[in-house]
């Protein structure tokens, strides 16, 4: 698996020097600030609507920086469980991303247009369905590159579209519940390479008037 990881790394650079002739070209937003005061960083709320549609509350919070670059971190938390039929969805966990914009798009409106970057993840959870269930009482971490396109719906509300591709690791515990007792059945290691996140996210901008305007 450490091969794999390797792989991930050397993509993920590939990919960034595949977006970097757009810096030369593009026409930043930021360009226009030259002191770089409280209108140069934007600050974005974020909720991915496939996330909710699993029952599993999301939050995020990007910050929009100079060059075209933005930084965010996103979370999510469920717990929920109906003991008499012996069914658990709980996850808990969190991500770290960069992200760099490019596109006709991002010269107009921060947070806007075309993005690929890189992330880091950290989650547990709990699931148990008919009878069997799985728990990775560590964290389960990953790392890999995501791309998207976010576009504007009106003046403070974006829709971003994204995906994830990376390494996850997980140590994970199987477990059947007999007797009133949880049973463990299995102990072993999962190593995962591939698709690892869906988004279709809704992007706020809060503030009023030229405060935190992504067109300003």
């Amino acid at each position: 698996m450490v091969n794999n990881f390797i792989t991930i790394i050397r993509l993920i650079a590939l990919l960034l020097l595949a977006v970097s002739p757009f810096a030369g070209t593009a026409q930043p937003h930021t360009a226009q600030c030259v002191d770089c005061d409280n209108n140069c960083l934007h600050i974005a709320v974020k909720n991915n609507l496939l996330h909710y549609a699993l029952l599993t509350p999301d939050f995020g919070v990007e910050l929009a920086l100079p060059m075209n670059f933005s930084v965010g971190v996103e979370g999510i938390y469920a717990w929920w469980s109906k003991d008499k039929a012996h069914r658990y969805w709980r996850i808990r966990g969190a991500w770290l991303d960069a992200n760099y914009w490019f596109g006709a798009a991002t010269g107009h409106r921060v947070l806007t247009g075309h993005h690929i970057g890189i992330y880091g993840s950290a989650h547990d959870f709990d699931f148990e369905f008919g009878g069997k269930g799985w728990q990775s009482r560590r964290p389960a971490l990953g790392a890999g590159a995501s791309y998207g396109y976010s576009f504007r719906l009106n003046k403070r509300l974006n829709l971003d579209l994204g995906v994830r591709i990376g390494y996850t690791s997980a140590r994970i515990t199987a477990y059947r519940p007999e007797c009133g007792k949880y049973v463990c059945v299995d102990r072993y290691r999962k190593h995962y390479v591939g698709l690892t996140g869906l988004a279709v996210t809704l992007v706020w901008f809060p503030g009023r008037g030229d405060f935190n305007n992504p067109t300003k």
